[in-house]
């Protein structure tokens, strides 16, 4: 059985991070020797879920795991113990590059990942660690996402068309008119990491 884990990490840890930590779960599927959590880099320890990630699927085991979870601060060992590290934003994988950044190279941001992992396919026991070679290879290809209009548009496109400053982050709506569409992000960008790992998205019950 392999030892691969996947870290989601955001600020607060109640709605990015563990909405993908649990739709990863649940695509995943519970007999997955995959491990996922989530962690946050600016968190009131102890804070619950919130009610639309917690709301989002009836059965029993999105219940029993959305009304478990309790924020948690991120730590090093975290980070350097993770296969791959998945962060909401770019800003956030920056911090967390200052904080452990012998692990930098297997951090990416959620879109990102979605993106570059385009064409990715295995069923291998240690697939996460093909799949974070892959994403490398691909990033040191890639032109800076963040200089390249082209990259840019072709990301707002696949997700949602909107006008970013940073295409690859998901925003922080959390309280906010967009809090909704910041839901929608993160299931989208999910459920493409889940076909590449060779997952699936269920349909809610």
């Amino acid at each position: 059985m392999t030892d691969e884990r996947i870290l989601v990490v955001c600020a607060a840890n109640v709605c990015r991070s563990p909405l993908a930590e649990l739709a990863l779960r649940r695509g995943l599927g519970a007999d997955s020797p995959l491990s996922v959590s989530s962690a946050g880099v600016r968190v009131n320890e102890g804070d619950p879920i919130c009610s639309a990630v917690a709301s989002l699927h009836d059965d029993a085991q999105w219940q029993a795991q959305a009304q478990s979870h309790r924020a948690t601060p991120v730590t090093i060992e975290q980070i350097e113990q993770a296969s791959i590290v998945l962060t909401a934003s770019l800003d956030i994988r920056g911090e967390l590059v200052r904080l452990a950044p012998r692990s930098r190279d297997w951090m990416f941001t959620i879109k990102e990942a979605a993106h570059l992992g385009e064409g990715f396919a295995s069923s291998a026991p240690d697939r996460v660690a093909e799949y974070v070679a892959h994403l490398d290879r691909a990033r040191s290809r890639a032109v800076p996402l963040t200089l390249s209009r082209g990259v840019g548009a072709r990301l707002r496109q696949l997700f949602g068309g909107r006008t970013t400053v940073d295409p690859t982050s998901i925003a922080d709506r959390h309280g906010s008119r967009g809090h909704l569409e910041t839901v929608a992000e993160v299931e989208a960008s999910v459920a493409t990491i889940l076909a590449q790992l060779g997952g699936h998205r269920r349909h809610s019950s």
